[in-house]
């Protein structure tokens, strides 16, 4: 009888030392949560990524993160190429003790982007796609701010983004991204590590954020020269000039 009153108190010792252990996690989550985005971000853009505050909610099965920014690379002005205020998620319950984190979706809202064309060969967005693909095929090793857990995203949304253009030629002007929809990043039996799924997500932002750019340069480029073409231009000859370029 004695023995079995030792167990049990070894057992409710135990017990409690675990459910503190779990408080404790669940009260740090947001910290580790916050180093893991920033280490695994960082990795991957090769700049400095920053969170100002992350909030998970687990018993409403979703989170935040707050003043997500991503540094410019070297060479360029603007100290930001991308910041957003709040990013949504949602997570599945059931696979928050499965090897893969699912998370139903993700909302990126009203991010600014900031797109800088110094020269032709100059473009920071050109230069942030070659920094995401040089590590591809690199896993981070685990670590407490980089843990050793994968995820699927079954959708994710980019809306009402802004491409703020800048250009030493051109000057400055801003557009609206048309948004984006990704689905089924990963999958639910291996889903994606942290910087594979870094790079799911930011490689088609800044691939239509570069695609934009270029238009608009290019659109440009050909008012410019068109410009100068028709004052030099008789009138008989400018009117020939406009017809075949459709204007």
């Amino acid at each position: 009888m004695k023995a079995i009153k030792i167990i049990l108190s070894v057992l409710l010792a135990l017990l409690i030392v675990i459910v503190i252990a779990v408080l404790l996690g669940l009260r740090n989550l947001d910290a580790l949560v916050e180093a893991a985005i920033e280490s695994v971000g960082t990795h991957v853009t090769q700049t400095a990524v920053t969170v100002e505050r992350v909030h998970i909610e687990l018993t409403e099965a979703e989170g935040a993160l707050y003043g997500l920014t991503v540094a410019n690379p070297e060479g360029f002005s603007q100290p930001y190429i991308f910041q957003v205020d709040e990013v949504g998620l949602q997570i599945l319950p059931s696979s928050l003790t499965d090897p893969v984190m699912v998370l139903p979706l993700v909302v990126i809202d009203g991010a600014q982007l900031y797109a800088e064309h110094a020269n032709v060969a100059d473009i920071n967005l050109q230069q942030m796609l070659k920094n995401i693909q040089r590590g591809e095929g690199e896993e981070v090793k685990a670590t407490t701010a980089s843990p050793d857990v994968r995820f699927m995203v079954q959708e994710l949304r980019f809306t009402n983004a802004t491409l703020h253009l800048l250009s030493s030629e051109f000057g400055q002007r801003r557009v609206d991204m048309q948004d984006i929809v990704l689905t089924d990043l990963g999958d639910s039996e291996e889903g994606l590590a942290p910087a594979q799924l870094t790079r799911a997500i930011l490689r088609p932002i800044m691939d239509q954020a570069r695609e934009q750019l270029e238009g608009q340069v290019r659109e440009e480029a050909e008012g410019a020269l068109r410009e100068r073409l028709e004052d030099e231009l008789s009138d008989d000859q400018r009117d020939a000039l406009r017809s075949l370029l459709g204007r």
